[in-house]
């Protein structure tokens, strides 16, 4: 079997690539089973082949959701921490 290598991701779900992969600015993965396949990509599609996608058909329950979270039209906040977000929700 060839050179294989697990990478463990550290305590926020991240993982570091190995050393010839860190300059690469974009990845296509393939997913079989439970393990993920990298490969770095020299040129991007504009329009990627979805063809092979599944289609699922969701419950109304979650439409609702959706739309009641699209309708929603509030600005955002920028700031450091939740804490500075809430603070500056005060004040306006």
């Amino acid at each position: 079997m060839a050179n294989v290598n697990i990478l463990k991701s550290d305590s926020r779900g991240r993982i570091t690539l190995p050393a010839p992969f860190r300059s690469e600015p974009l990845f296509e993965y393939v997913v079989k089973g439970g393990q993920i396949t990298l490969y770095p990509v020299r040129t991007v599609r504009k329009y990627p082949d979805m063809s092979d996608l599944p289609t699922e058909q969701l419950g109304d329950r979650w439409l609702q959701q959706e739309a009641a979270v699209n309708a929603d039209t509030r600005s955002g906040v920028s700031a450091s921490s939740p804490s500075e977000a809430l603070k500056q929700l005060k004040h306006k």
